[in-house]
């Protein structure tokens, strides 16, 4: 008979065994259908493993299972985030030079290039675009909704009065592409917009 220091011991000493998380998706579509612990679905062929936190944020609706999509190619899954966003704030603002700020990973990342008079907007990697950064967030898909227009003004340095340009960019440019603005022919020059994500820095050179 087992004794309560022997019961003890083995709860000490006991390691649950890790929960397995699978996908199960359409084989032509790749749509999502279930999600769960694989020992909930024996006899499904058409599965893939996924990571604990997604798959409960799948089971407790935080990520809707129609954004969940199989890419039948790579068998990775992907979640198409519907996002709409709202100004931060009508006030405009500078963006700041890079060199001047402590800003380690920017959401809209602009540079603007002396030699070929050029100013390309990128979005980070997290919000769909292709600007990457080292440790960088996990990279999410999304499907822009609401305001997707960014709007930007160059003007004198430091003065938004004096308006040299003004341009807009549809977020869903960016997804996974770069905006190149040509003839940006301005020898020393500021950068505006109202902002609709949190970080924005310029890159000059």
């Amino acid at each position: 008979m087992e004794t309560v220091e022997d019961f003890d011991k083995w709860l000490a000493e006991y390691k649950p065994v890790p929960v397995k998380y699978i996908a199960v998706y359409d084989q032509l579509t790749g749509a999502v259908t279930s999600v769960g612990p694989d020992y909930a679905f024996p006899n499904e062929e058409c599965v893939v493993n996924i990571d604990s936190e997604t798959a409960l944020s799948i089971i407790a609706a935080e990520i809707q299972i129609h954004h969940c999509q199989i890419d039948v190619h790579s068998g990775q899954l992907e979640i198409a985030e519907t996002k709409t966003l709202n100004k931060l704030d009508d006030v405009l603002h500078r963006i700041p030079l890079i060199q001047y700020t402590d800003i380690i990973k920017p959401d809209v990342y602009l540079t603007y290039t002396t030699k070929t008079q050029t100013l390309k907007i990128q979005l980070s990697t997290e919000f769909g675009g292709n600007k990457k950064y080292k440790e960088a967030n996990k990279e999410r898909k999304f499907v822009w909704d609401g305001s997707t227009v960014m709007d930007f003004l160059i003007t004198e340095y430091n003065d938004p009065n004096l308006i040299y340009k003004m341009f807009s960019v549809k977020i869903n440019d960016l997804v996974g592409k770069t905006v190149t603005i040509k003839n940006i022919s301005y020898e020393n020059f500021s950068v505006y917009t109202r902002r609709l994500f949190k970080n924005y820095v310029i890159e000059l050179k």
